[in-house]
């Protein structure tokens, strides 16, 4: 599951439980949506609730902090006490492009869930597909970690149709 809430113009979302792919479409759609206008103020990522998170919603957190340091805004702040997913943040290279703490006070109280529904396959297959990109574009060893996957995401037609992902 994952929750969504704001303070005064920081936005943060709330990983809940075993995060994988199949939310990954309605992530990046709210996401989109936050964008659309001036750029949040702030964005806190709270993973402290958070069993196991999959690349994709790795590659659509990567994007987020894009989208802001495009925009000129802080860096994004993502909360983590869990040794076994601050791992893979290190070896993802998410310290080069996040601030990573272990506790932020009362971060996300107040959030809500976020809407989401069964995703369609194209959408599902554009939706990997970016954030597997955005992945590869942060270092070289991700960059040879994730081509085999965009690969064969590429071969499956995502980005054929879909041109300016």
């Amino acid at each position: 599951m994952v929750l969504y809430g704001s303070h005064e113009g920081v936005q943060v979302l709330r990983f809940v439980g075993r995060i994988d792919y199949g939310l990954a479409p309605a992530v990046h759609q709210f996401v989109d949506g936050l964008f659309l206008g001036a750029p949040p103020a702030g964005f806190v990522i709270d993973l402290t609730q958070t069993e196991s998170i999959d690349s994709t919603n790795l590659g659509l957190l990567a994007r987020i902090a894009n989208r802001m340091h495009e925009r000129g805004g802080p860096r994004v702040t993502i909360v983590s006490h869990r040794q076994d997913i601050n791992e893979v943040l290190l070896t993802m290279g998410f310290d080069e492009v996040f601030d990573l703490v272990e506790e932020v006070p009362s971060a996300g109280n107040g959030t809500r869930p976020l809407t989401t529904l069964a995703p369609d396959r194209n959408n599902l297959g554009r939706t990997m597909l970016m954030a597997h990109r955005t992945l590869m574009a942060l270092n070289d060893r991700n960059r040879d970690q994730f081509a085999d996957v965009v690969s064969l995401l590429e071969g499956q037609g995502s980005n054929r149709r879909h041109p300016s992902i």
